[in-house]
């Protein structure tokens, strides 16, 4: 059987056979291939493929981890709790932290707007309430202005209370007065506050929004900092058997 120099070359370079080992196929050869021929090539596989040899065992180093960020996963998770959207800035996820931004703002621009409106309102049934009942705003609290909505004077209040057995939630004083001179005027009234409760029933749901938002950032931030810093380590053995191993971590 014939054996050319490539086939030489293949063996003297991925098998690591000494020269003397490979010099053991002269003779089978009818073209008889010279030592110093062998000698070359062997030094040049050697050269182009040299691993690091620890024994018998040749071990393959991973390549380095490139980062796609400099900045620690605990700092990334602060951020976005205190601004959503900063923390997949600081990670370079900049189309991502946009849309955060832009969320954040609007519940911030809501947040502005109902609370005024909570407060215009309250203003308005107040003032409403002093001109048509005779009430007394100073120092009122916001369940004496429920009960102005729901009865038409004190006096009715009163009674319905000491039906129910429950005298110490009587209104006694001078101060505590009011006195609707028409159902329509109570109602109205009861519209003005009830405007003025469902604002602040709305802040309270942008203030979920706002806490729903930061989740949802920090769940984000967390998800594509692991995604452009893998936690990964890869190693490659190749024995001298030809036995393969390969090692992997996430």
């Amino acid at each position: 059987m014939k054996i050319s120099k490539e086939s030489l070359f293949v063996l003297a370079v991925l098998l690591g056979l000494r020269v003397s080992e490979v010099s053991a196929f002269e003779g089978r050869d009818e073209s008889p291939v010279p030592l110093g021929f062998l000698q070359e090539l062997s030094a040049t596989g050697k050269t182009l493929l040299e691993p690091e040899r620890v024994g018998s065992q040749i071990a393959v180093q991973p390549a380095p981890q490139i980062s796609a960020s400099r900045i620690s996963k605990r700092k990334a998770i602060l951020l976005s709790l205190l601004l959503p959207g900063l923390g997949e800035r600081s990670i370079g996820s900049y189309r991502t932290a946009k849309y955060f931004y832009i969320g954040e703002s609007s519940l911030w621009l809501s947040l502005f707007i109902l609370h005024k409106r909570k407060e215009w309102k309250k203003e308005d049934y107040q003032v409403f309430a002093a001109a048509e009942a005779g009430v007394n705003n100073e120092g009122k609290n916001d369940q004496f202005y429920s009960d102005v909505s729901n009865y038409s004077d004190v006096d009715e209040f009163n009674a319905a209370i000491r039906r129910s057995r429950d005298p110490r939630s009587v209104y006694s004083a001078a101060d505590e007065f009011w006195s609707w001179s028409s159902e329509q005027e109570r109602l109205k009234f009861k519209s003005l506050k009830l405007e003025s409760d469902t604002a602040g029933q709305n802040i309270n749901r942008v203030i979920g929004g706002m806490i729903v938002n930061r989740i949802l950032s920090v769940m984000n931030t967390i998800y594509r900092y692991n995604k452009s810093n893998p936690n990964s380590a890869m190693s490659l053995n190749i024995r001298n058997n030809f036995e393969l191993s390969l090692t992997a971590k996430f």
